[in-house]
């Protein structure tokens, strides 16, 4: 067997290898291993990478340090801005769980110009699932009104019911019915659609959920230094 050039290879490649390698398995290639580590330690090849790592877990590790002394405006500063921060995120995110009651909402009486039944397949390329979902489509003048994510029998019955002409009352909000009724007959209620218009209003927030529980991340050793100055400091850390 040819042996292996360990010189060949970066101080990383082979500390990753000795890691990972059986020595009793393997004992003359791990001794190779071994004299070439210690032959770049030697040469403090090994020492230059360490301080590279630190620098990087320095700048991972970014915090600000207050002072305890004065009037500590800096320190009140940062706690305003933390605060606003986190307040303008959930002033975005919890009106998405919201949905508006059926006596707050305007109804609106009209005569159908077009209604269908769409139906849409999903493909998740992960899983090559696919999923279907079915809309109901109103049109009235050159407005356009969407009950989606219906089940598909509930969404054909009513398409195929309603025509062209007839007429119907609707409650919605930005063209999203929250309720359809017609010959004083209600067709979609309200609280079948409650939880459909709630998911997806709040389909579009995970990212801002992710980008507060980052921002808690990246300022959490920030803030308490900023709420009890010296808990975390440089020389600590160090």
């Amino acid at each position: 067997m040819v042996p292996i050039d360990y010189s060949k290879y970066s101080s990383q490649d082979l500390l990753d290898v000795k890691e990972n390698i059986d020595a009793e398995k393997y004992p003359e290639r791990y001794q190779r291993l071994c004299a070439e580590l210690e032959l770049r330690h030697k040469n403090g090849e090994l020492d230059q990478l360490e301080d590279e790592d630190e620098d990087e877990d320095d700048e991972d590790d970014f915090f600000i340090e207050f002072s305890s002394e004065g009037k500590g405006a800096g320190r009140i500063l940062f706690i305003c801005a933390f605060v606003l921060a986190n307040l303008a995120v959930l002033a975005f995110i919890i009106p998405k769980y919201i949905v508006t009651d059926i006596a707050d909402m305007h109804k609106y009486n009209a005569t159908i110009d077009f209604i269908e039944c769409h139906k849409e397949e999903i493909l998740n390329e992960e899983t090559e699932r696919v999923t279907t979902y079915f809309d109901l489509i109103i049109g009235v003048d050159q407005d356009a009104f969407s009950a989606l994510s219906i089940s598909a029998k509930r969404c054909k019955t009513i398409a195929n019911n309603l025509s062209v002409g007839t007429e119907v009352s609707i409650w919605h909000e930005e063209g999203l019915i929250h309720q359809l009724a017609s010959n004083n007959r209600t067709l979609l209620p309200y609280q079948y659609m409650k939880p459909k218009v709630r998911k997806l209003k709040a389909d579009s927030v995970d990212i801002y959920w992710v980008g507060l529980l980052l921002l808690w991340v990246l300022s959490f050793k920030s803030l308490v230094n900023a709420v009890i100055p010296g808990t975390f400091t440089a020389d600590k850390e160090a």
